[in-house]
């Protein structure tokens, strides 16, 4: 992690925690042996079903997500509906979203999976219904999904939503408000309450999720909310990282959360408004998913990290690869632009092993007048001379460098380097065996 992101992070006056990554391997290897999935590189595991909202949020092609307003009759301790754009407006106001549904068809055409969240979008059942019945009717083929607490929902609206094209729900269920911890949510629901509306959903929309954060310490109660989800028969339940919204940090202060060290593998300026992972809530998410299998539920479920709510952003603001120019490569893995550099006394003999396998038709390798640092295409690794690479790797001086497109004055783009990692044997293994960009 950089010196400048610790000393923001430290600026919140939460502790720092580092995670013990042979635990949290072990627990992943465990998952994977009793069948589970990873996916999106290893930034999500899936045991059981998952939505195919889910599996498209990896890039988030042809996929929206709308709201009327950011209006909730919650106010929840932990929410981060505060760091989305024109938050005070849209607490008291609606938005026009029919202008930006009819925009969306104009300029990406037929989507695929359409969201309404919010705020609460049950606050205005009829135009919840709305939306979703214009959102058919742009789209015919794609998957609606709605993002609510049901607040003051029955079965009648449930059906009202379903008749209107609604096509999955996710529950968000408020564990704070059965321990009464949170003293800000006058209005908060019982457990029992809330489980039980969701149960009036089930065998009206097609697919009735949970989608909650794992607050670490709470266990025991989500244990609860996932037998009751599968003696009901739900689809599955989203189990997502805890975060730190970067505001009303004296409630984790009190609650005694930590941060987490390295919250990035590749620290970047990320939009989504979760901010900050909270530490255990991944060790957690763990435990709750071998209980889960160890107890035989039917339940699908998949646990949701921070970085994997990122991987849509950089794979649309790298637009999808069509950028891929010598020497970056575009990763399918993370969705970054590669390129690998040597510096130093190395570089002009990896320059002249790069000119002896025909690389110079990418240019010139090196990247400044003193001819001290070489950059070049991943692609090329595989193809240089081993006994070369297997030096520079077990002196850690080959590296891979992470890219970003950026805007720039005059309408322009360049690429911007945000990360850089050493390169390691088993990296080098795998190029070899793939070819190309198989390790990146």
């Amino acid at each position: 992690m950089s010196a400048q992101l610790r000393r923001t992070m430290e600026q919140f006056g939460l502790p720092l925690a580092q995670d013990d990554a042979h635990e949290l391997a072990a627990a992943r290897k465990r998952l994977v042996q009793a069948g589970a999935h990873l996916r999106n590189d290893g930034k999500s595991i899936v045991y059981g079903a998952l939505s195919p909202a889910c599996e498209r949020c990896r890039t988030g092609e042809r996929s929206v997500s709308q709201f009327i307003s950011l209006a909730c009759p919650r106010n929840c301790w932990f929410c981060f509906n505060a760091n989305q754009f024109d938050y005070n407006e849209y607490r008291s106001n609606r938005k026009d979203w029919r202008v930006e549904m009819d925009a969306y068809a104009q300029s990406m055409g037929k989507l695929d999976y359409v969201a309404l969240t919010g705020g609460e979008p049950l606050l205005y059942p009829d135009e919840a219904c709305a939306f979703f019945a214009y959102a058919k009717r742009l789209n015919p083929q794609a998957h609606c999904r709605l993002y609510t607490s049901g607040w003051g929902a029955g079965r009648g609206l449930f059906e009202r939503l379903a008749e209107s094209g609604l096509d999955e729900i996710r529950f968000s269920v408020k564990i704070d408000a059965e321990t009464s911890t949170n003293r800000e949510a006058p209005q908060a629901e019982s457990l029992e309450r809330q489980v039980s509306r969701i149960s009036l959903a089930v065998g009206v929309v097609p697919s009735v999720m949970v989608e909650m954060p794992v607050v670490p310490g709470e266990q025991d109660t989500l244990r609860t909310v996932m037998r009751r989800l599968d003696d009901m028969g739900a689809f599955g339940i989203n189990l997502l990282e805890f975060c730190f919204p970067l505001h009303n940090a004296a409630s984790y202060a009190t609650r005694g959360f930590a941060l987490r060290s390295d919250p990035y593998r590749i620290p970047y300026d990320y939009r989504y408004a979760g901010a900050l992972p909270v530490f255990g809530s991944e060790q957690a998410a763990y435990e709750l998913m071998e209980w889960g299998i160890r107890q035989g539920l039917r339940l699908g479920m998949h646990y949701c990290s921070l970085e994997n709510k990122n991987t849509a952003q950089i794979f649309s603001q790298n637009h999808a690869g069509s950028l891929d120019m010598a020497p970056y490569r575009f990763s399918q893995r993370d969705f970054f632009y590669k390129v690998l550099r040597v510096f130093g006394a190395d570089a002009a003999h990896v320059a002249e092993e790069l000119e002896r396998i025909g690389a110079q038709a990418d240019g010139n390798p090196f990247d400044d007048a003193s001819q001290a640092v070489v950059a070049f295409d991943p692609k090329w690794l595989a193809r240089l001379d081993a006994d070369l690479v297997d030096g520079l790797v077990k002196r850690g001086v080959l590296l891979c460098a992470s890219a970003v497109v950026e805007s720039v004055e005059g309408g322009k783009e360049r690429f911007r380097e945000v990360g850089l990692a050493v390169v390691e044997a088993a990296d080098v293994v795998r190029a070899r065996e793939g070819g190309e960009m198989a390790w990146v």
